[in-house]
């Protein structure tokens, strides 16, 4: 679509933007190939020559430099385009991951209020603020942003009762708040409808973690990393994965940095 966008008007810079924001992520999540980064970067080039500055163009950098795992570099960005227009589209979550991934979880949950109210619709800003508080140990702060998140889900998917990644997210909510059959329930729409989505497989296997079903939640894990999820730094702090530290499968599909 946005390259259809391009090539009838060349000096369309935010369509340039949203290219590279989606190979960047595509690099992130399902495929990781130079090819994508370098796409990415072809594209953001060419946005920042046509709109240097502009907030859709620095989230765009942003989500390359994530990418790269330069989280320090991401972070600046994304704040600049935040500074600029606070309600950038996807600028609070990004912002979000970066710090999570960086392990600077305080900062994740001090810019809490601020990124719920500029994300609008955008429920994915939960993701970085509840695990950062889970990382915290901060129990009763996570479960109230779990309740939150809960209520924005199930409204969410009355309109959008197709959306696999909010029915996955809505499976820990549930496991978490003692609903393991209406967990069970959402998880198993989630994978119907995304069976090879690398971030619906990985939230299962949150979601089995949650369960303490360990040999299914290796499994999904496992079946996420096949279909492109290989972030350690990621992997490694989310504290719903915690029942897989330690076990050999776990150790090798994500190894801790040098």
């Amino acid at each position: 679509m946005f390259e259809n966008a391009v090539s009838v008007d060349p000096g369309f810079a935010l369509a340039h933007a949203a290219i590279a924001s989606a190979c960047a992520q595509y690099h992130y999540h399902y495929e990781r190939e130079q090819k994508w980064i370098d796409r990415a970067v072809a594209a953001s080039q060419r946005a920042t020559a046509l709109s240097k500055n502009t907030p859709e163009v620095l989230v765009a950098e942003g989500w390359i430099l994530y990418a790269e795992g330069k989280y320090d570099q991401a972070s600046r960005c994304v704040r600049q385009a935040i500074d600029r227009k606070a309600d950038s589209e996807g600028a609070y979550y990004l912002l979000g991951r970066t710090l999570f991934a960086a392990g600077h979880y305080q900062e994740v949950v001090d810019m809490a209020e601020d990124a719920i109210a500029a994300s609008g619709e955008d429920y994915n800003i939960y993701v970085p603020i509840i695990n950062a508080l889970g990382a915290l140990g901060k129990g009763e702060a996570r479960r109230a942003f779990i309740q939150r998140r809960t209520q924005f889900m199930e409204s969410h998917l009355k309109k959008v009762p197709e959306d696999a990644r909010a029915r996955v997210l809505l499976a820990n909510d549930y496991a978490e708040s003692g609903r393991p059959e209406d967990a069970i329930r959402e998880a198993a729409l989630a994978m119907a409808l995304r069976p090879n989505e690398a971030t619906v497989l990985y939230n299962a296997a949150c979601l089995f973690c949650h369960l303490n079903r360990k040999q299914e939640a290796m499994e999904a894990l496992k079946k996420a990393w096949e279909a492109g999820f290989k972030d350690s730094s990621w992997t490694r702090r989310d504290p719903d994965l915690e029942l897989l530290r330690g076990e050999p499968e776990f150790e090798r599909l994500y190894p801790a940095a040098e």
